[in-house]
């Protein structure tokens, strides 16, 4: 059952206005939340968001349907968060941040080439700055969008920035908030959003918008924190040594004769699969530096794709000719168990072979550790900065001295 946008707008008003109505049917004095309720920490926002779609491909520029540029949306987002109070440490270091996850829908609006997507994701926002009642946030989600109207030779062949029905969703947000005495939380700023499946599927040129939204919520603690540095102890530097193994495919087009579009477009996947060596230096509590090297497998290096009995074959790579060597300088900003990932690549060996890409790449990925030493990940792979090549999960372990 789809549910129309005007409704979900009436519905964004309800989830944020209601609760504080009845906070105030007590009376002017109203009691301290229940300290064991169910909310207890709890706080609920929704936003409105409207804004521009950056021109960054020919399909939103004006190459689609409707022959004119896709160039603005509207959002509606509800998510439900924990405040955190401060019993572990790397809350005090993040200024008692909040957690949690959300709902989130985007129209654009004058095309149905896009479909009616929506995403679930995960949220974690702290302030750069706290007052009394205001405070001055960034926001981190990251999640998956569902129900594009994806890439089809047959009736969407415009849509070149999605080739899946599927894609990730990444939101990016700085934001003012204040909260009234009554629990009731006004806000303003905004965002900027990514769409894309990584190259899982192509075409994949991808979907970027941004753009200011309002918020309004309701926040079940009594008070929030003011700051927590002068409760954090110095930090003492320490080591750590990583060897982890990834995997992922590499889908390739095929540009042949003799087989129909819609088996043309879909491709062949190869194997990619690796293991990767590193140190990192914890500097602080929020930052470890680090370097590493890298010992891959590409299957789509000299491989070649035959044609039987009107389906795509695939052959893959000999070990010799896939086969790459690379170094890496590494970043990685740690959230308790959880550590976002930037690492910048350089190939010192691999055979040349048509479509070969520069010899640098990017890696930007989330890792967390399942226990204490054993952490779980995927990275996005790209080149040139921006054009994602393909997804990495990856498993491994450290050694802390």
């Amino acid at each position: 059952m789809t549910i129309p946008f005007k409704r979900l707008l009436l519905l964004f008003i309800v989830l944020a206005v209601l609760p504080g109505f009845q906070h105030l049917k007590a009376g002017d004095n109203p009691a301290p939340a229940d300290s064991s309720g169910l909310f207890t920490h709890a706080r609920i926002f929704s936003y409105y968001q409207w804004g521009r779609v950056l021109q960054t491909n020919d399909f939103v520029r004006g190459k689609n349907l409707v022959h004119d540029p896709i160039d603005d949306y509207r959002a509606l987002s509800v998510h439900l968060l924990k405040q955190t109070t401060g019993q572990k440490t790397w809350q005090k270091v993040y200024n008692y941040p909040s957690f949690g996850a959300g709902v989130y829908a985007v129209r654009f609006p004058g095309t149905p080439e896009l479909g009616k997507p929506f995403a679930v994701y995960g949220l974690f926002t702290a302030p750069f700055k706290r007052w009394q009642n205001l405070s001055f946030d960034y926001n981190l989600g990251f999640g998956f969008t569902m129900n594009w109207e994806s890439f089809e030779v047959s009736h969407n062949s415009y849509n070149i920035a999605l080739g899946a029905e599927q894609s990730v969703y990444i939101d990016l947000g700085l934001e003012m908030n204040y909260r009234l005495q009554n629990g009731l939380c006004l806000g303003v700023g905004g965002s900027f959003t990514h769409f894309s499946n990584g190259a899982l599927k192509k075409p994949n040129y991808g979907i970027n918008i941004a753009g200011p939204r309002i918020k309004l919520g309701y926040d079940f603690n009594d008070q929030l924190p003011q700051t927590g540095w002068n409760e954090v102890p110095p930090y003492t530097k320490r080591n750590e040594y990583l060897v982890s193994f990834f995997t992922g495919t590499k889908n390739v087009l095929y540009d042949g004769p003799g087989v129909d579009s819609v088996t043309m477009f879909k491709g062949v996947y190869y194997p990619v699969y690796g293991i990767s060596l590193g140190y990192n230096r914890q500097v602080s509590y929020k930052s470890k530096l680090g370097f590493g090297m890298a010992f891959d497998y590409f299957g789509a290096a000299n491989s070649s794709i035959t044609l039987q009995n009107g389906n795509l074959e695939d052959h893959d790579a000999s070990l010799r000719d896939g086969f790459e060597i690379s170094v890496f300088p590494s970043y990685e900003l740690v959230i308790d168990r959880l550590s976002l990932i930037l690492q910048y690549g350089f190939f010192l060996h691999r055979q040349s072979y048509e479509g070969l890409t520069p010899s640098t790449y990017q890696r930007i990925g989330i890792k967390y550790h399942v226990f204490k030493n054993i952490f779980a990940g995927l990275n996005l792979h790209a080149y040139n900065n921006y054009i994602s090549d393909y997804i990495e999960w990856n498993i491994g372990y450290r050694l802390v001295k």
